[in-house]
């Protein structure tokens, strides 16, 4: 193999384009469907069904605009010119996905529909071209390792992000809004008053004097007055009666263990709905300008033997007969059925079940420090066991810890944040390892055939992220829905159980498969050696 040197500026800059990716991506599969169910007021159910429908379409357009890609050609190369076209529609778009209009539970649905459909139209637009580009920076399987786990290191610097900066903006931006809902003290009770519509979260604060403050929560959904007569059916939703301007909430109810008639309650009230959209300007923001700084920052380097006129049916045959590409794509769907269900369960363990959820982020935070620690370690793992080997025992190693977390009781707070840190630890270099596994792929499908696809090629990592993505999103709507959940009241056993469930058994079955899938992967460090060399002669031949 070459030494090959590559400026680790490049590098850096070729990250930054994950970490844009990830500041939405991460954001759908911790908050999304939270935000629809408990914000937005969609039943579970139906969100689950959306996610289903909408992501099928989205895996389906995966090769196509692979097969696209492919076919551009521009002074800027292939894939890089996708990145700089689409970073602003991508921040746009995907604001208005976490956007909440006033509309009735059904047009809500459309909206989300339209919306959430568009977002993965345009996150597959930019995301294919800048996967497909890490196959082309350069043509020595090793650095090409390097770039992912640069890019690893990067997109979970933008999950890091997302965990630590999105609830507390949706906080300071939702926070003491009376836009939505008036809420006041008359002696040990709140009375709420209708103001508006829209989703909020009163914040009750009881201080007695010589004691430590004692902190409640109240989620309540003001809805229009058409919506008001559904309000029993609208995911068991704290609400008012049609024609009822005032509620009055005994405070007994949400603080516990306090002498009410000596203290003093503070009140303060977040509107989620206008926090989520303020925060998702803010990664909007950041994630087009990353992208901008990947576009400027790379380069394309590696060109087919010869200027290649090969028809869709023999890209798309030579793709079938491709079977390493096949078994990363199946792996990769039960990968993401893992981190999509167990991700998608969080907010809702810790509001539910542990009943805190101000211990969400930093739980999520120490989950990702820990995986950018142990992506850092990939290069090595790859070079001390091979691809495959390391894939392997970080899977079986997954799998274990994530089914002792079912054995965590609601209190044991340190054994929760234990765990997750050993997970994230032993999970995170497989997916830096899998999209360096496809880059080999691609070598793979050039050497067998004499052409080179390498956007269709690279389209199989989004396409096998979003059916793992669709079948574990819809899974989390349809398995909170089956266990009995209703957004914003106490939980049943059954639901909370469930809940439980979501975060260890569910998700290890699929870390299980994804391990014995790639039991049959055959491209090994030696024969991408062979082929690297012999895919050099051919160019230098052309």
């Amino acid at each position: 193999m070459n030494n090959e040197k590559i400026h680790i500026k490049e590098k850096i800059g070729y990250g930054l384009g994950d970490t844009a990716s990830n500041l939405f991506f991460q954001s759908f599969m911790l908050f999304l469907l939270y935000f629809y169910t408990d914000v937005f007021g969609i039943p579970a159910a139906a969100a689950g069904t959306m996610f289903l429908m909408t992501r099928i379409w989205d895996s389906v357009n995966d090769p196509l605009m692979g097969i696209l890609s492919d076919r551009t050609n521009t002074k800027w190369g292939k894939f890089r010119p996708y990145i700089l076209w689409l970073a602003i529609p991508f921040g746009i778009i995907g604001v208005l996905t976490f956007t909440t209009p006033d509309w009735s539970v059904a047009s809500k649905i459309v909206y989300a529909y339209i919306t959430y459909t568009l977002m993965m139209m345009v996150y597959t637009a930019i995301n294919i071209p800048y996967s497909a580009l890490m196959g082309v920076v350069s043509s020595n399987p090793i650095q090409r390792t390097s770039f992912s786990q640069y890019r690893f290191i990067f997109a979970f610097a933008g999950a890091f992000i997302v965990q630590g900066i999105t609830l507390p903006l949706v906080q300071q931006f939702g926070g003491n809004d009376d836009s939505v809902v008036i809420a006041e003290q008359i002696q040990n009770e709140i009375v709420i008053t209708e103001k508006g519509t829209g989703t909020s979260k009163i914040e009750l604060e009881a201080i007695v004097p010589g004691e430590e403050p004692v902190e409640g929560k109240i989620s309540v959904c003001v809805l229009t007055p058409e919506m008001f007569a559904e309000a029993d059916t609208a995911g068991g939703l704290l609400a008012l009666q049609k024609g009822f301007e005032k509620r009055t909430v005994p405070v007994a109810d949400y603080i516990e263990g306090v002498d009410l008639s000596k203290a003093q309650l503070k009140v303060s009230v977040v509107n989620e709905r206008k926090g989520f959209m303020w925060a998702m300007i803010v990664l909007a923001t950041l994630a087009v300008i990353m992208f901008l700084i990947t576009f400027a920052t790379t380069k394309e380097r590696v060109q087919p033997a010869k200027e290649q006129k090969t028809s869709l049916k023999d890209d798309i045959k030579d793709l079938a007969a491709n079977k390493p590409w096949w078994i990363l794509f199946v792996l990769g769907i039960f990968t993401l059925s893992y981190v999509s269900v167990r991700n998608g369960a969080i907010m809702y363990y810790f509001k539910y079940y542990v009943g805190n959820d101000a211990l969400a982020s930093g739980f999520m935070i120490a989950g990702t420090i820990a995986t950018i620690a142990s992506i850092t370690l990939t290069e090595w793992l790859s070079k001390t066991f091979g691809k495959k080997r390391a894939y392997i025992y970080s899977m079986i190693l997954t799998s274990v810890l994530t089914v002792a977390f079912y054995f965590v009781g609601k209190d044991d707070i340190i054994a929760m944040f234990v765990l997750q840190v050993l997970i994230s630890f032993v999970f995170g270099p497989t997916a830096p390892l899998v999209f360096a596994m496809y880059t080999d792929a691609a070598d793979y499908s050039e050497w067998k055939t004499g052409r080179r696809a390498t956007g269709l090629v690279m389209s199989a990592s989004t396409m096998a992220q979003k059916f793992g993505w669709t079948i574990g999103g819809a899974l989390a709507g349809w398995l909170l829905a089956a266990f009995g959940f209703k957004a914003n009241v106490e939980q049943a056993e059954g639901a909370l159980t469930g809940i439980q469930l979501m975060m260890s058994l569910i998700p290890a079955a699929g870390s299980v498969l994804a391990a014995i899938f790639m039991l049959f992967y055959k491209l090994d460090e030696k024969f991408l050696g062979e082929v690297e060399e012999e895919l050099k002669l051919r160019r230098v031949k052309a």
